[in-house]
């Protein structure tokens, strides 16, 4: 065989190698994506108000990164209405995660009436409003089991936050008829709160996420709810039209293993 025909066959092969490389690859990278949801319901003894909200934990929406976006579904009275942290654990080896990007598509105030929209949450006019934090001790953070948290109160946990209100920025869904003027004069993120965090490890599990501790008000003595497992979901797998058929993949496979017999072959009778 002439050597520029060896190397078109040669050529052929790596082109199918490569394509099944891609492929199996494709697979294994949206199968491994998936989230996380928890929610839970309750009541503050303080204000007799309906608690509730949900958590997601997402790393298909931004490979390599854990997107969590925080809920509060209900009205508002009193500042331990507020839903003002999340803490979890991961039942996994450390995580070492840092917070790149939180962000409100809205904040609102009651008194003056205000609303700002597509606010981020890591530079306000107070500064830094939400923070995260996470420790390696095998006790958990300060005053709590969790490992991991979001916040906007300090609560002897977070650092660096600005404003002088703890519960501003907060996460609410709106005011009750009967909102203390505390309420009425504070910011607070209206109904959900989008938090993204880079160095997730290649290994990592997002089913291993769980002790989910949702935190209102600006002390942990206030009311606080965990929720120890949550919903596991991981999308449908993409149509089969852009996946090959597993007979086509083995075809790619064996064209490419004959065509390289074949060259060896050739280059053996010529030599």
């Amino acid at each position: 065989m002439s050597q520029p025909y060896s190397k078109k066959i040669a050529g052929y092969a790596v082109c199918c190698i490569s394509a099944l490389a891609v492929v199996t690859f494709s697979q294994m990278s949206q199968a491994d994506a998936a989230s996380m949801t928890f929610s839970v319901t309750g009541t503050n003894s303080a204000s007799n108000n309906a608690l509730a909200s949900s958590v997601v934990f997402d790393d298909l929406l931004n490979p390599g990164k854990l997107t969590v976006t925080l809920t509060n579904m209900k009205n508002v009275s009193v500042p331990s209405d507020v839903l003002t942290s999340v803490f979890w654990d991961y039942a996994g080896s450390p995580l070492n995660l840092s917070l790149i990007s939180a962000t409100a598509a809205t904040v609102t105030q009651k008194t003056p009436s205000t609303t700002t929209n597509n606010v981020n949450l890591l530079n306000t006019p107070n500064g830094k409003e939400w923070a995260f934090a996470s420790t390696t001790n095998s006790a958990g953070l300060s005053g709590i089991t969790q490992d991991y948290g979001l916040g906007t109160a300090g609560l002897g946990i977070f650092q660096g936050l600005g404003g002088q209100q703890q519960f501003n920025y907060g996460i609410i869904d709106g005011y009750n008829a009967n909102a203390n003027p505390a309420i009425k004069g504070g910011s607070f993120v209206d109904n959900s709160a989008t938090f993204v965090l880079s160095g997730l490890p290649t290994n990592f599990d997002i089913s291993k996420i769980g002790s989910v501790r949702f935190q209102y008000g600006t002390n942990l003595s206030e009311p606080s709810i965990i929720k120890a497992q949550g919903n596991y979901y991981s999308p449908p797998p993409p149509p089969p039209k852009q996946v090959p058929e597993p007979e086509t993949t083995a075809a790619l496979g064996l064209f490419a293993v004959g065509a390289l017999k074949v060259v060896r072959k050739k280059s053996l009778v010529v030599a």
